[in-house]
């Protein structure tokens, strides 16, 4: 190969990811990512220079493959390069470790598996004797003191129901100068701050973890209103009412018991819907008194579609369930901290 050629080539990286970009139309991830594979050996060969955005795009595609070994790889060049990794780059990893609302990541893919998915979140296998500067896990890459990174990282561990983690995270938020002394956040009210915005997310992802003894001592801690939660997240929290601590038991009795009749409430219209019967009320005043009515044939249509093997409550989507953060929460998470001392 002549100067030229290796010259041309080594500045086509942008043509290049385009190129392979607009192939995912025709083949699945995993050949893309084998072509990606195939460009960087032939550079080595040549002794090219690789540009950091062909290794950030197969790295973006071995998170969507859900291939250990391929996270791996780039994450360790990467790492070798020394130039760390850029709060867009971290999001973006952990944003392609989800699936999407719909699941359409799940259907192209399939799932991660929860213990390959925590090697690259905590440490490879293969890789524990080696000292922490030059391990290369996604979780080497962190700066807790951004907000950037750190609230993926939590959304990532929560998706693991790695709920001891995410107490030991909590630990260091909490003595954390964002908590201790909290920013005003551009674009957002002022009742929102780095500490409060905090505070919720790690409630909110510890819910989602499944470790609701720990998240009721989060509710402890933060002194948090159960009542102005997300529903999805009271319920879930509700699971686990008996570790509800007495103080805020005290404080939110009332609160709690109605929030647990609205769970019941929602779980027995999930029932009703799924056996296709309705409830009539006789009494307008009082909602209790009245009949259920039928509106399928149940020993044909409701009980065979309660037979499949696929029947479902309410929609699964997989694991993970969700985006790391709804585009909806996107512009709390993106808002920048407010330097007040620049005013002064």
């Amino acid at each position: 190969m002549s100067r030229e050629t290796r010259f041309s080539l080594s500045t086509q990286h942008e043509p290049i990811v385009r190129a392979l970009y607009r192939c995912r139309v025709l083949v699945d991830d995993a050949e893309v990512l084998s072509a990606v594979n195939a460009i960087l050996s032939r550079f080595k060969v040549y002794d090219l220079h690789v540009a950091d955005q062909l290794i950030v795009f197969g790295l973006k595609l071995a998170a969507r493959v859900r291939t250990v070994t391929g996270m791996k790889k780039y994450l360790r060049i990467i790492r070798e390069r020394g130039a760390g990794m850029t709060t867009n780059v971290f999001r973006a990893t952990i944003a392609k470790f989800s699936i999407g609302h719909r699941g359409l990541g799940e259907i192209r893919n399939g799932r991660w598996l929860r213990s390959d998915l925590l090697q690259v979140l905590m440490g490879f296998d293969d890789c524990t004797h080696l000292p922490l500067e030059q391990q290369f896990h996604l979780g080497t890459f962190l700066d807790r003191r951004d907000w950037q990174y750190l609230h993926g990282w939590i959304a990532a561990l929560a998706r693991c129901k790695h709920a001891e983690e995410i107490w030991r995270e909590w630990m260091i938020w909490k003595d954390s100068a964002a908590r201790r002394r909290p920013k005003k956040l551009a674009s957002m009210t002022p009742s929102i701050t780095t500490k409060t915005r905090g505070d919720y997310w790690f409630l909110e992802q510890m819910t989602y973890s499944g470790g609701l003894k720990w998240a009721w001592k989060l509710v402890e801690e933060t002194e948090t209103n159960v009542g102005v939660l997300k529903n999805r997240i009271v319920f879930a929290l509700l699971e686990g009412v008996e570790h509800c601590p007495r103080s805020i038991w005290q404080t939110q009795g009332e609160t709690i018991r109605r929030l647990l009749l609205r769970k019941y409430d929602v779980e027995l219209a999930k029932v009703e819907r799924a056996f296709s019967i309705a409830w009539v009320s006789t009494d307008l005043e009082d909602e209790a008194e009245g009949y259920h009515v039928l509106l399928e044939d149940q020993e044909t249509i409701v009980m065979e579609r309660l037979s499949h093997e696929d029947f479902k409550l309410e929609e699964d989507f997989g694991y993970p369930y969700e985006s790391v953060v709804p585009s909806k929460e996107r512009d709390l998470h993106d808002a920048v901290e407010v330097d007040e001392s620049a005013n002064e």
